[in-house]
């Protein structure tokens, strides 16, 4: 399937920002994770089935609140006869919205490292491999967290999302053709069409040192400021090598340049970026810009 295609075919049933779709993409194919931030009824549910539907996998939808269980999600295992069989939970789709994550228990966020980090879960002491591609989208509202009603995101968790998006509501125009898509859209129900999905992997796609050594020094800018609380750990890098690689792929090109990173940088890194109290008046996004304005990029590659 050519990529453009596949940007294509989620675009198709995700109307609105073409530049979330790019990145939703590009995070699938970074194999990473996705974060999307906004209001209720913005379409993220429909983003994450499109997605699901383009590359023929399957898609499963876990609800979060304060009772939700690991179990819940990872699956558990039933004695029979004195033999352990075991249930898989949602978490072994290949797309998997998780709606409201900061409103899950720790125990339920922390049983989400394993599957996130590593691709494997352990049930009853027994590892299993989750299928390939994997992707876990889960969404935030912000405006519950600044009302108290939900608890932010802890950062090990919040870490291993490769992107964060903030995704708003459309504009009046855009709105009237999702009206008239909205029968259609009802239709969308995430079950797998391929026994094989579609998996690209970004492997072949050229990083030059110059290159990565620009993303060192954008992230090593970001952990200098002594307006962040928190210095970026590792992850960070990895994040932005990976979504810039996937998005080069993605522009036809089988090498990184320094735009490719600049656009990945956002996506990568506003959602690492914590800031002390005190500086209460500027934004994780407004930290990152700055980075990028003061970071030279390379000139010869």
């Amino acid at each position: 399937m050519a990529l453009r295609a596949l940007i294509a075919s989620v675009a198709k049933y995700y109307l609105g920002n073409p530049q979330i779709v790019e990145i939703a993409v590009a995070t699938l194919l970074a194999r990473g994770h996705l974060l999307l931030i906004g209001p209720l009824g913005s379409g993220k549910t429909i983003l994450a089935k499109a997605l699901s539907n383009a590359i023929g996998g399957a898609f499963a939808r876990v609800q979060m609140t304060n009772e939700t269980l690991p179990s819940d999600i990872l699956g558990y295992g039933v004695y029979v006869q004195g033999e352990v069989r075991i249930v898989k939970g949602p978490i072994f789709n290949n797309v998997i919205l998780i709606d409201e994550i900061n409103r899950a228990p720790p125990r339920t966020l922390s049983a989400l490292i394993e599957p996130m980090q590593e691709r494997t879960v352990t049930i009853e002491g027994i590892t299993f491999k989750l299928p390939e591609p994997h992707m876990i989208i889960a969404t935030m509202n912000l405006t519950e967290v600044a009302r108290g009603a939900a608890q932010p995101l802890p950062y090990a968790v919040t870490d291993r999302f490769t992107a964060s998006l903030q995704v708003n509501y459309v504009n009046n125009a855009v709105e009237r053709e999702v009206i008239k898509l909205s029968d259609q859209l009802e239709r969308l129900d995430g079950k797998p069409q391929n026994p094989r999905p579609v998996n690209i992997s970004t492997e072949q796609i050229y990083v030059s040192d110059a290159v990565i050594d620009y993303i060192i020094n954008i992230v090593e800018y970001i952990r200098r400021d002594e307006r962040v609380e928190i210095p970026l750990s590792t992850r960070a890098p990895i994040a932005l090598y990976r979504l810039a690689k996937a998005l080069a792929l993605l522009d036809g090109r089988n090498y990184v340049i320094p735009d490719d990173v600049k656009k990945a940088a956002h996506p990568a890194l506003d959602h690492r970026v914590v800031l002390k109290p005190e500086y209460g008046d500027i934004s994780p996004a407004g930290v990152v810009e700055e980075a990028l304005n003061e970071v030279e990029p390379p000139t010869y590659l």
